[in-house]
């Protein structure tokens, strides 16, 4: 079994269930109304149900049977990838203010699958853009929320 790929499900569905948890938001202006805690909470238990299937998807897989320089080279490119994106996602909540949202969001996740071994460009440039710009248009024009 690959204990990682394990700890991370779990740790996302830890995660998870502690943010279902703590969504609670209340409104009385309209009971009719779902309230500020919806979609948070709605967000959650999509990233627990996520997480629990990646779990077991982990568990029924089982890479024991692996040779050890396998499972080795396995381990080094899986903690240079969360290193890598943890270094990144450091540098990209640094630069948020500083940078154009778009600019910003592409850049990050150009890199973010570049780390993860994406190398058609058309791929990485037409995600990684289109991404950024429906994001802003969703969170800037719809949701009315302020973006750099």
């Amino acid at each position: 079994m690959h204990w990682g790929e394990m700890l991370i499900s779990v740790g996302m569905a830890v995660v998870a269930a502690a943010f279902y948890g703590l969504a609670t938001f209340t409104q009385t202006i309209n009971p009719a109304d779902p309230g500020p805690a919806f979609y948070p909470r709605i967000v959650s238990l999509l990233l627990l149900v996520a997480a629990m299937a990646q779990a077991v998807q982990t568990w029924r897989s089982g890479r024991a049977g692996e040779p050890r320089g396998t499972q080795r080279a396995r381990a080094g490119a899986a903690s240079r990838y969360v290193l890598g994106t943890l270094l990144l996602s450091v540098v990209y909540v640094f630069l948020f203010d500083k940078v154009p949202y778009v600019v910003g969001a592409a850049g990050f996740l150009l890199a973010v699958m570049l780390l993860a071994g994406v190398r058609r460009w058309r791929v990485l440039c037409g995600t990684a853009l289109g991404y950024a710009v429906i994001t802003y248009y969703i969170f800037g024009y719809v949701l009315t929320v302020p973006l750099p």
